[in-house]
């Protein structure tokens, strides 16, 4: 098997900390950070520490909380919009953040925050609800802010190229929180296709969750809930976490982390995962974006009669055009039981399994590269400085296929830079104003490409034909329609 490892990040003697941060003389694109300071008091200078605010702290922005504190920048603001204290929950709260830190100033209001914060503050990290995420991020970096946005980035093919275009423009760092970006895995998978380790790579194929819940509630059942009448709890800001969505009354449906299956906030599991699985594919092979876009949804997915959920099951087809020498590329996604088979590798034993929690099989003209959760793989935290498996599951290690030719591969010189983790690439690279490994222009085509698979759902068994140029269909004015969103008034994207 070949092994992923653990590769050495410490700082050999005699070498700068400038060195090591890509000043002159810094030595081909690595950069290291010895894990031994890491969670040290004092490893960061004060004039080094960079302040930073945060815009939805609950379930995942906890954790990105947490990964910047622990990198020893100063965490300033706090902003949530649901302060309830609940018991038996599985993830952190925003209230529990907020006890953590309490030298942080609390806002409801992203808005405010960024009026009374913007002498105060360096960067903005995002990790509320996907539908706000394009107007916080471009405000932040109207004010010149460096800004990390969790994934995906946006909430339409029209916030994705306005937030792209914001990065350009205001000349600040970004990056998208696809934090398997700055693995090992991932660079391996890279370097291993870049250097002709599976031949010609024409097809990928992603798939999530081989074991979904053997029944779900049917559609109708579904949204029998937005008829439910609820009090506001009065910790929860309604109004304010709606943001630019249409107003709906409250449901606790929407509420921590369910948020994401309703259309009118969230991407679906498309959204969640497409910027992991997608990331070493579309990195090793330089795709953009895709031409053509076809769906095929599970049976009982009907657009004209719900567009409030996204559906159970889905099989979905991208087609990339020739880049250069390389040739068109297809990538196909499985979710669900009635997303398809799923091609094995050549040489795979029948006998084994795909990681359970999702993965790719990326085919080349000579063999397979196979990876798990590549959001999972190594190294993610900053806390004790080490290389540490996250709370949901260690990656299955990735491989090649047949085993025979894993066996006898010779491995490639690396290439490419090994950051401590992906929150500490952003902040460093913030601190010398160069981008970040996995910025706004390349994490907006990732989302853009999923944000069409979504919109191929609504138009089932129909093929899209896309121009990526003019960012819309050539041939479903319906399709179209949905390219951008309408926004409350007052809640417009910044000019």
């Amino acid at each position: 098997m070949a092994d992923s490892g653990t590769p050495e990040r410490t700082r050999p003697a005699g070498w700068s900390r400038r060195e090591m941060l890509g000043g002159a003389g810094a030595i081909a694109g690595f950069t290291f950070l010895p894990s031994r300071v890491l969670g040290r008091a004092g490893f960061l200078a004060p004039s080094e520490k960079l302040n930073v605010a945060f815009v939805g702290i609950g379930r995942r922005g906890s954790y990105d909380l947490r990964e910047v504190a622990n990198l020893q920048h100063n965490v300033v603001a706090l902003c949530d919009v649901d302060w309830r204290k609940l018991e038996g929950q599985q993830y952190p709260l925003a209230v529990e953040m907020l006890e953590q830190f309490p030298k942080a100033r609390r806002y409801d209001d992203w808005r405010i925050m960024l009026q009374e914060e913007a002498k105060n503050i360096d960067a903005v990290l995002v990790a509320s609800a996907d539908h706000t995420h394009a107007a916080i991020s471009i405000a932040a970096m109207k004010m010149g802010k460096h800004v990390y946005t969790e994934k995906p980035l946006a909430h339409s093919v029209e916030e994705v190229r306005a937030m792209q275009a914001a990065e350009k423009k205001y000349k600040v760092t970004t990056q998208t929180g696809c934090q398997g970006h700055s693995s090992e895995d991932c660079r391996l998978i890279v370097e291993w296709i870049r250097d002709g380790a599976i031949g010609t790579v024409r097809e990928a194929h992603i798939f999530l969750s081989l074991n979904p819940p053997a029944r779900r509630s049917s559609y109708a059942d579904v949204l029998k809930t937005l008829a439910e009448k609820h009090e506001v709890p009065e910790e929860v800001k309604w109004d304010l976490w709606l943001g630019p969505a249409p107003y709906r009354d409250y449901n606790p449906a929407y509420l921590l982390g369910r948020w994401r299956s309703w259309v009118d906030f969230g991407e679906g599991p498309l959204g969640d995962y497409c910027c992991h699985y997608f990331d070493p594919i579309f990195w090793a092979l330089d795709l953009g974006l895709p031409e053509k876009i076809e769906a095929r949804p599970d049976r009982d997915y009907d657009w004209s009669t719900n567009k409030q959920v996204y559906p159970h099951s889905a099989a979905i087809r991208w087609d990339f055009p020739a880049r250069g020498r390389q040739p068109s590329v297809a990538i196909v996604w499985h979710y669900g039981p009635d997303s398809g088979d799923i091609p094995m590798p050549p040489g795979w034993d029948p006998k084994e399994k795909l990681p359970a929690a999702g993965g790719g099989i990326i085919f080349g003209s000579q063999g397979a590269i196979v990876f798990g959760p590549i959001y999972a793989s190594l190294p993610l935290t900053a806390s004790t400085g080490e290389y540490k498996p996250v709370t949901w599951g260690t990656p299955t290690k990735i491989r090649m296929f047949p085993p025979e030719l894993e066996r006898d591969y010779k491995q490639p010189p690396k290439t490419l830079p090994r950051p401590f983790n992906h929150w500490w690439d952003w902040l460093e690279s913030a601190k010398a104003r160069k981008p970040a490994g996995a910025g706004f222009s390349y994490g907006g085509l990732m989302t853009e490409t999923a944000l069409l698979g979504n919109i191929a759902c609504t138009q089932k068994g129909k093929i899209l034909y896309y121009d990526p140029k003019a960012g819309r269909f050539e041939n479903n004015p319906e399709a179209n329609q949905l390219l951008r969103v309408s926004y409350r008034k007052g809640w417009e994207l910044p000019a």
